[in-house]
């Protein structure tokens, strides 16, 4: 096994970069997709993939949003 994925090993000791960061911004354009089913225009998933990676803090304009 070790000698299969050598390449990476040697690739991950000498820049000591993970895909962690690219597989969790997939899993939230995964989950902005689900919440947005049923719209079929790209600019409304797009917009929920800002609302929901954005952590906006809506509060700050509406104080009784959670």
């Amino acid at each position: 096994m070790v000698r299969r994925h050598l390449e990476g090993i040697v690739a991950w000791a000498q820049t000591r970069k993970t895909l962690g960061f690219p597989k969790a911004l997939n899993g939230l354009i995964q989950a902005a997709k689900r919440r947005a089913r049923g719209f079929a225009s790209f600019d409304t998933i797009r917009t929920v993939i800002f609302l929901i990676a954005g952590k906006l803090d809506f509060a700050a304009i509406n104080p009784h949003a959670r």
